[in-house]
């Protein structure tokens, strides 16, 4: 966490979008976890800029208790401790806020969409293993540190994958397999990662391991399977890079097919490991039936679907389209892709792998015009490349799917110097108990 500098009891005025409350003390701001607005506090000052609540003194009345032990130290969940309709409440204003500051007038963000039930909603699940003396651990990283959190029970996980993560973490330590160590770069297993499939019940689980040797994996494998024979498939996944992503490129499958098949909106996709796939299965069909109410598809349009993953918006438009073409640069997900509109009998949607860019500047080349483009990038949004690259297109839609509202408004305000306006823009809590926020935003060229 760093250096403790100095102890000060403060009262909090402010929060801000990452969930921190924000202390002003001698001209410098410091960031507070777990600390609300109108609270008092004696908080502990540290020297990179963030403080350590201590005693809480008085409390504010959307404050609740974190259903995790671990939610004071984990730096999985930022809001816990806010009362959900506090939480939604934050999250709407900040989207407002944001698009404002872009030019959008704030009567286009419709209600936010919450969940009945805002907990165990992650049906992908990925734990850091590693040993504190001899005790195998299985959990996240502390915040602002590379510091493990040994968790048993995470509660916005699915209760399945707790479960299995659990028994997998006792088997390393019965078998003696000895977890990596990013410090001296030794030892095996890295993380422990489980996809389950809501709809069918289908479970897949990956050992990632940081080389393809993994003495006693066959033993591992079949004591996993019978205490737990829900699971559908295992695999091995070796990830040798020194770095933070999760998942490495090679594969081998150590028990059943290597994927499992989920189901949206009617229409089965199967998933694998490294192919995106949002992580809330409910909020998710709620987001694809909102999509296609806002952009309103005909017979008659073509629709490009940028960054289309395995296709799944991209096949709830097809049914409703003349034609849809998926562009995506992961070979994992097009493969896949390929696969589910096979299997779904969709005959009207083409996958291309590419570059984004690189396929919109051909695509505008040869003339091609679109009715409708979707758009559903990673956290880092659209390059003003790709912006440009979509208005040269002059589609009259933009459906822009996202999970950043800080990319989205300064995204959108480079889409109204193209000629575009914004006509709705629907935030849907995908992520429930963390500052993140899903948004659909309808454009349309003027």
């Amino acid at each position: 966490m760093g250096v403790i500098m100095f102890k000060e009891l403060v009262e909090a005025k402010t929060i801000n979008d990452q969930g921190y409350a924000v202390i002003n003390v001698n001209k410098r701001p410091y960031q507070i976890a777990n600390l609300l607005p109108g609270e008092t506090a004696e908080v502990a000052f540290f020297d990179n800029g963030y403080g350590k609540v201590e005693k809480l003194i008085t409390k504010s009345d959307a404050r609740q208790k974190p259903k995790c032990p671990w939610f004071a130290v984990c730096g999985g969940c930022q809001l816990q401790h806010i009362a959900y309709e506090t939480q939604l409440e934050m999250k709407e204003r900040r989207l407002k806020a944001l698009l404002a500051a872009s030019g959008v007038d704030e009567k286009t963000v419709l209600p936010i969409i919450g969940m009945k039930d805002p907990y165990n909603y992650r049906n992908k699940s990925q734990m850091i293993i590693s040993e504190k003396g001899k005790k195998i651990m299985a959990g996240l990283y502390e915040e602002n540190t590379h510091n493990i959190v040994n968790v048993d029970y995470c509660p916005i996980q699915n209760d399945k994958a707790n479960e299995i993560i659990k028994t997998a973490r006792k088997l390393i330590q019965d078998q003696n397999i000895k977890p990596y160590d990013e410090k001296r770069n030794t030892g095996l297993i890295r993380y422990l990662f489980v996809r389950i499939a809501e709809a069918t019940g289908q479970v897949l689980v990956a050992i990632v391991t940081a080389e393809e040797k993994f003495p006693g994996r066959n033993n591992f494998v079949k004591a996993l399977r019978i205490f737990h024979p829900e699971i559908t498939t295992i695999i091995q996944n070796v990830n040798s890079r020194q770095t933070s992503i999760v998942l490495g490129e090679f594969e081998r499958v150590l028990y059943g097919i290597g994927h499992i098949e989920d189901e949206l909106l009617g229409k089965k996709f199967l998933i694998s490991a490294r192919t995106f796939y949002q992580i809330n299965h409910h909020q998710t069909q709620i987001l694809y039936r909102k999509i296609l109410e806002l952009a309103k598809p005909k017979g008659t349009d073509t629709v490009l679907d940028i960054y289309s993953g395995i296709g799944t918006i991209g096949m709830c438009f097809a049914e409703h389209a003349k034609q849809v073409i998926a562009v995506e640069a992961s070979k994992a997900s097009v493969h896949n892709g390929i696969l589910n509109a096979k299997q779904n009998k969709i005959r009207n949607i083409r996958f291309q792998m590419a570059d984004a860019l690189d396929y919109l500047h051909n695509y505008a080349e040869k003339a091609n015009t679109a009715d409708i483009v979707i758009v559903d990038p990673p956290r880092e949004g659209l390059t003003k490349q790709v912006v440009n690259a979509i208005v040269a297109i002059k589609p009259s839609k933009l459906v822009y799917v996202s999970c950043n509202p800080e990319t989205l408004a300064a995204d959108i305000r480079e889409f109204m110097l193209g000629g575009y306006t914004v006509k709705k823009a629907l935030p849907i809590d995908m992520f429930p108990q963390t500052i993140h926020v899903e948004t659909i935003s309808l454009l349309s060229l003027k």
